[in-house]
């Protein structure tokens, strides 16, 4: 039987937002519970009470971001491509991610979004410095 996070308590789903550090161990028991025991996440700014809210990971030697606004969006940057690290967040989530692309300073970027996805791909394809944009969310993408 797997447990889900109830959404009143989830990092990302719920409503009130507890300190930035108190996030930050949300987030690594969520990575943690779906085995990528290794990872580590950090707030950028543990002051910062508005969204976006940026987290610096670790796992396995490796470094990446998660850039969030509650119930809204998460994306993930990492200097190389992290499956792992994608698949745990999916995990957690509950959804797959609905856009990959390489951003402007060569990291892979995933992007989960609610509510505005087609207004952010009509973005995205728009930004000639982003390379290899896929969307994730349709079958033959």
């Amino acid at each position: 039987m797997v447990t889900v996070v109830p959404p009143e308590v989830h990092w990302f789903y719920a409503e009130k937002r507890p300190s930035a550090g108190a996030v930050a161990e949300q987030l690594r028991q969520s990575l943690w519970f779906v085995r990528l025991q290794e990872a580590w996440v950090s707030p950028e700014d543990p002051t910062r009470k508005e969204p976006p809210f940026r987290y610096r990971g670790y796992w396995r030697e490796r470094t990446f971001e998660i850039e969030f606004e509650p119930r809204r969006y998460v994306i993930l940057r990492a200097a190389e491509d992290l499956p792992k690290v994608v698949e745990a967040l999916q995990h957690s989530l509950g959804v797959g991610p609905v856009f990959s692309y390489v951003d402007e300073e060569n990291r892979m970027v995933y992007e989960w979004r609610w509510g505005d996805r087609e207004a952010r791909w009509q973005e995205l394809q728009g930004i000639p410095r982003y390379q290899r944009l896929r969307r994730l969310d349709r079958r033959g993408s």
